[in-house]
């Protein structure tokens, strides 16, 4: 080995150590399914729904433990939370834990809200009057009579005076979990209980978002340990239950990370066989392992760069991605073997650079056309299928060379290869009859193509841990998972002003039917102008003090005991509660999850339960100016559809940079049309299979088709080159079959996995790359003069 090949082999060793080190110390993997849904959306809806789909909601994990009552919950609710707040892995990740309503609630509302009861005393200004007529005040004081023989006796009689219409303690009831239909929860010693009595309710709220499965595996590790040690100490009987998007995310990311190994694994096997039967030596095999090292870890380490963190279907589809890289590694290997130049490896590899490297920037050119999609997952791909090829290129440079052993090819090599090249010597006229066909599929089966652009073609959803999240969530929360009623403005006080609309139009749906209920910020945070409205009301009515007092002495009250009422009417109004007013108190947290920033200002949520009729509520929702009905699913859908036209758009700009390169290098129509036609031809031939297979194409199906594309023009640069001997020829028609085995094996084990959408990549891979051989070498051939 010359000093020269000595110092490439140490660059290429400390390239791939630095990206080996870079990895391990930074890699964060991420699940999150809406990283490919398009960024920056104009349609607002769409946006929002991301947000909504990413927010704080979505972060929160409900703990639910079965108790034998009541008490047993609430002993075990404080234990199991002190366990969890001491667990290390858990306050590493935590940003929230409420087991029971948040502490300093009485405080907060009655220094924010008792001064401001009056603008609390119904939902507007026409509920109020109707609430302070007379039959509304005689309900109330019959309803204080009530209240005061009750167990609440004792908060009832301190409010009383000054609030006779009960107003802090109904705001209390809906701050401590127990009110609302909706809520299956309640308080019972000041801790989140089940209704029944029988569950301990615990919410968990994580800083990171649920989908970063590095954060949430540590996390749900340290849930088990806290509640392991609950388990010892109150006995065996208690059973866990949770719910919540963070265990899906780890078992996406097991299924991936099997995905990754089955990929790697097979596709390695699959090579040292090949290696070891056609040269009778491992050692060009593991000469590949370094370059295609090198190509995953330098795609990782960019997308770690660039992102912060990358997806699992970037490592799962990068896995399958690099069987291209391989073809490098291939070509030299069985060039050195069956037409080595005299001057020894470096000048074989020299004399194929022009093709492979034509062939590697192609392929890294398709992809860059994909940067400049609208999706932050379709970017990372690109961005690390463009920097793993270039990478993997450079290492075949830099390492192959100096590490080839001797040319000896086994005598199933060389016989391989001189049938190949007797079977495609040019001139024959059958060679058209794969094209034929090709074209033929193609008439029947595109028509037959369906596309499936739904939010489940990218995710697969564990069915036990969906069963555990809907047992759950049917014990505590009832509300609609999927659709909400938003209100949006340019600020808080615009869309809060909106929600006050939105709400009322609930309210009044509740009551006819439309659905069994909804909660949302209203109750604790009206709009400046409604509070306004409602407190004039009160204070604007003369005849309310003596009124009220008449109507407390008839019920043998001492009216003279509300005299801090009649002083509150006769002050001055306080200024209206704001978002800022809650902002520092425990009481936003109860306001802080209905509210989400989007691309057009801010928006509130209104939860729903019970919805019977979607279209009615719909129509009387979206009557209202910037208030609609928001399915999250339906509009993220909407979304990867509307996008789908512009993917298309992007993948021929992608092409025809493709052909553009190759007819810039080739020169000649006869040239270009064997590098890239049979590319071309078995990406749409693959469509129209998968078509008549019933088999629907998604986001991702696209960029699978990229991908065929780039291998077949790999394939024809290769076939297209002129006045190679015949030697070289066989070589290069041998390197081509083994390479698409190889590839195809990669992408053929990649199609087994549960993930739907690595399953669409890998059929519409394994497909294509098959077609792609098959036409390449037919129709190169067909298009080749025969020689002389």
């Amino acid at each position: 080995m010359s000093r020269g090949e000595g110092r490439q082999l140490v660059a290429g060793a400390l390239a791939f150590a630095g990206l080996l080190a870079h990895v391990l110390l930074q890699l964060r993997v991420t699940t999150d399914i809406t990283h490919f849904l398009p960024g920056g959306e104009p349609d607002s809806r769409i946006e929002l729904a991301r947000r909504i789909a990413t927010g704080e909601p979505s972060r929160t994990m409900v703990l639910l433990v079965d108790a034998r009552d009541a008490d047993e919950a609430a002993a075990v609710s404080r234990a199991f939370e002190h366990e969890l707040r001491a667990e290390p892995r858990v306050a590493a990740a935590l940003a929230a834990l409420d087991g029971g309503p948040p502490t300093g609630v009485e405080a907060a509302l009655w220094s924010l809200y008792q001064p401001r009861r009056l603008a609390f005393l119904a939902a507007d200004a026409a509920a109020a009057r109707e609430r302070i007529a007379d039959a509304g005040m005689a309900a109330a004081v019959a309803t204080l009579k009530q209240r005061l023989a009750s167990p609440m006796s004792a908060l009832v009689s301190r409010v009383a005076p000054a609030d006779p219409f009960l107003v802090l303690p109904r705001l209390f009831e809906r701050t401590s979990g127990g009110a609302g239909g909706g809520s299956g929860i309640g308080v019972h010693d000041e801790r989140f209980v089940t209704t029944d009595g029988t569950g301990a309710v615990l919410f968990l709220t994580t800083s990171a978002g649920a989908a970063d499965s590095t954060v949430q595996r540590p996390l749900l590790a340290g849930v088990a340990a806290a509640f392991a040690a609950v388990g010892r100490a109150h006995g065996g009987h208690l059973r866990l239950s949770c719910s919540g998007a963070h265990r899906h995310a780890v078992a996406a990311e097991d299924a991936m990370r099997a995905d990754i190994q089955r990929v790697s694994i097979g596709s390695i096997a699959g090579l040292v066989l090949l290696f070891v039967l056609l040269f009778r030596s491992l050692r060009p095999a593991l000469m590949c392992l370094p370059v295609l090292g090198t190509g995953f870890l330098a795609g990782t380490s960019a997308c770690l760069l660039a992102f912060g963190e990358v997806h699992g279907l970037t490592l799962a589809f990068g896995a399958s991605l690099l069987g291209v890289a391989i073809d490098y590694a291939l070509h030299f290997h069985a060039h050195h073997a069956l037409a080595p130049a005299a001057e020894g490896p470096r000048a074989t590899l020299r004399r194929l650079w022009p093709h492979i490297a034509l062939g590697a920037l192609t392929t890294i050119t398709a992809f860059l056309a994909l940067l400049l999609a609208a999706f932050p997952g379709l970017r990372e791909l690109a961005l690390f299928a463009a920097t793993g090829l270039a990478a993997a290129l450079l290492q075949t440079w830099l390492l192959l060379p100096g590490c080839a052993g001797p040319s000896r090819p086994t005598a199933a090599a060389r016989r391989l290869a001189a049938a190949l090249d007797a079977a495609l010597r040019p001139g024959r006229g059958w060679f058209w009859l794969p094209t034929g066909a090709a074209l033929l599929l193609t008439a029947i089966g595109l028509p037959a193509l369906r596309w499936n652009d739904g939010v489940a073609t990218l995710n697969r959803i564990d069915p036990a841990l969906k069963a555990e999240d809907d047992a759950v969530q049917a014990r505590v929360a009832r509300f609609e998972q999927r659709r909400v009623v938003v209100a949006t403005g340019a600020d808080d006080q615009a869309a809060l002003e909106r929600n006050d609309r939105a709400t009322a139009v609930l309210a009044a749906a509740a009551r006819d039917g439309l659905l069994a209920g909804h909660a949302g910020p209203g109750a604790l945070l009206p709009s400046a102008a409604r509070q306004r409205e409602v407190d004039a009301a009160v204070r604007g009515d003369p005849t309310l003090g003596p009124r009220l007092a008449a109507a407390l002495a008839s019920a043998g009250f001492v009216a003279d005991a509300f005299a801090p009422f009649h002083a509150a009417l006769a002050a001055e109004a306080p200024p209206p509660l704001s978002p800022d007013d809650l902002r520092d108190t425990p009481l936003w947290s109860l306001v802080r999850p209905f509210r989400a920033t989007g691309p057009q200002g801010i928006a509130f949520a209104n939860v729903l339960y019970g919805l019977r009729d979607e279209a009615g509520l719909r129509a009387r929702v979206e009557a209202l100016d910037g208030v609609y009905l928001l399915d999250i699913e339906d509009a993220l859908t909407g979304a990867l559809a509307g996008y789908r036209g512009r993917m298309q758009e992007l993948l021929l700009l992608g092409l025809l940079a493709v052909i553009a390169l190759v007819a810039l290098r080739r020169r000649r129509l006869r040239a270009t049309l064997v590098a890239c036609g049979p590319a071309v031809l078995a990406a749409a031939a693959t469509m129209a299979a998968l078509g008549l297979a019933g088999v629907d194409l998604n986001l991702l199906s696209l960029v699978a088709l990229l991908m065929v594309v780039s291998m077949g023009v790999d394939y024809g640069i290769f076939l297209s080159a002129d006045g190679e001997p015949a030697a070289a020829r066989a070589a290069t028609l041998f390197a081509i079959l083994l390479a698409s085995l190889t590839t195809s094996l990669g992408f053929g084990l990649l199609s087994l996995s549960a993930q739907p959408a690595l399953f669409r990549i890998g059929v519409t891979s394994g497909i294509g790359i098959l077609l792609c051989l098959v036409l390449a070498l037919s129709l190169g051939a067909a298009l080749t003069k025969p020689r002389s």
